[in-house]
């Protein structure tokens, strides 16, 4: 574990602070490394180390213990010192003094290490120099007062100790968004799900960066990795957190990337690339093979059109006023949430039906809940597809939904989607009231 117990530091008799003696018996006091009992936990590695008296100790008293990080740091660029690394002042903590009792020759601190900063450099060795001053009661420093103690990472930590971070989703591999596969859609666009682990339980929080980059992205079409039609996506085309938290309590981390529908629909005869990867975290350290992941979007097995506008509505309830008042039905699917369908005495029994001029699929729609009201918001419907307007097929069943806020979009993938004509939707109940309002319903056709 400790390599070696260096005398670089070793002090000749004439350099040895000294003191007036109070009493009989002075003793002198001597740095020594020693220790092989070691207590690592998630945070750090508890190294015991020992100090020695020339003589048993004639009273009990404290001598004081410093840091001598910068001795380190001159040695290793003179030379002096070689084939080792020096770690920061805030990487080691250990007491301000030790206590030596009556009749006693030897007595012990622990030395608290970093993990985090253990595994930064871990298949190195490193340093630490520390020195005792002031000795009470009379005592006085012996030879040596400083001491170079050298440890070597791997006898602190095995390689399965390591706390690496790692991105969980395909790791030093390709995330093909396609199809429905590896994204979730939102009215805005696409989310690809990604995530963080760390292999094994932090103790407390910590932050870890998160990148994207496109550098790599030409080697690998000329490399046949890719697609000869793949672009890789500007910083203005998506959206990525730029850290996340993983809490203390969990070994995990979820984040998305998002890409709008008009970046999408713009290339939707390419493939859309990005790499994402892991930097500077907080604590712990980044798996170098299982640090990035490469998202590649095939635009046109992804892009959707909303084809609404290809249909014409008919309900078999309206508002008072008809199709065309306020509050009619058309309004319904007008493209503007700013206006809304009503439609009073609502029982439950509301059927709203969209006819195509062409046999489509419809793989998601949204409806966008009213101005004002939340008692008239739906709550619970189906929708059903037909070929000819007279056979349905159920495609998607709703219970107990809701909308919070007002003019809300919400989408809704068919549960069961097939290609149709005719699309129905009938509107089985709402929060309670006897008006049911609804600002838009549009349908979302997928290839």
């Amino acid at each position: 574990m400790i390599l070696t117990y260096s005398q670089f530091m070793a002090c000749s008799k004439d350099k040895l602070e000294d003191f007036d003696l109070l009493g009989n018996n002075p003793v002198q006091v001597i740095a020594e490394g020693g220790g092989k009992d070691l207590v690592k936990t998630n945070d750090y590695v508890q190294i015991p180390l020992k100090v020695k008296l020339s003589n048993p100790a004639s009273k009990t008293f404290d001598v004081e213990l410093q840091l001598n990080t910068d001795t380190v740091t001159k040695l290793i660029e003179s030379g002096a010192l070689k084939d080792v690394v020096t770690l920061p002042n805030q990487a080691f903590s250990f007491p301000n003094v030790v206590k030596f009792q009556y009749g006693s020759d030897t007595t012990s601190f622990v030395l608290t290490i970093s993990r985090t900063e253990i595994e930064r450099i871990y298949g190195k060795k490193f340093a630490l120099s520390y020195k005792l001053i002031n000795p009470g009661k009379g005592n006085q420093l012996g030879n040596p007062n400083s001491i170079i103690v050298t440890f070597d990472s791997k006898s602190l930590l095995t390689p399965t100790d390591i706390h690496y971070l790692s991105i969980i989703n395909s790791p030093a591999s390709i995330i093909l968004a396609s199809k429905h596969t590896n994204y979730n859609t939102t009215p805005s666009g696409i989310e690809i799900p990604l995530g963080v682990s760390l292999a094994s339980f932090p103790s407390k929080w910590f932050y870890v960066e998160i990148r994207g980059t496109t550098d790599s992205i030409p080697n690998w079409i000329s490399k046949n990795v890719l697609p000869v039609n793949t672009v890789g996506m500007k910083e203005n085309e998506y959206t990525l957190p730029s850290r996340i938290q993983v809490q203390g309590n969990k070994s995990s981390a979820d984040f998305s990337i998002s890409v709008p529908w008009d970046i999408i629909a713009k290339n939707k005869d390419k493939f859309l690339a990005l790499t994402v990867y892991l930097k500077d975290p907080t604590l712990h350290v980044i798996n170098p093979q299982k640090n990035y992941t490469t998202i590649l979007i095939d635009c046109a097995n992804v892009v959707e059109f909303d084809v609404t506008k290809e249909a014409v509505l008919t309900v078999n309830r309206d508002n008072n006023g008809g199709p065309n008042a306020g509050e009619g039905s058309l309004k319904f699917v007008d493209d503007l949430t700013s206006t809304k369908f009503l439609q009073s005495a609502f029982t439950g029994d509301l059927q709203c039906t969209l006819t195509f001029t062409r046999t489509l699929k419809i793989g998601a729609y949204t409806l966008t809940s009213g101005n004002d009201a939340i008692e008239r918001d739906p709550k619970s419907w189906f929708l059903e597809g037909s070929l000819d307007g007279t056979n349905w097929v159920v495609i998607d069943t709703r219970t107990n939904e809701s909308f919070p806020n007002r003019i809300q979009t919400r989408r809704f993938n068919v549960q069961k989607p097939g290609s149709y004509k005719f699309y129905r939707l009938n509107i089985t109940e709402n929060v309670g009231s006897s008006l049911f309002q609804c600002s838009e319903w549009r349908m979302i056709e997928f290839l």
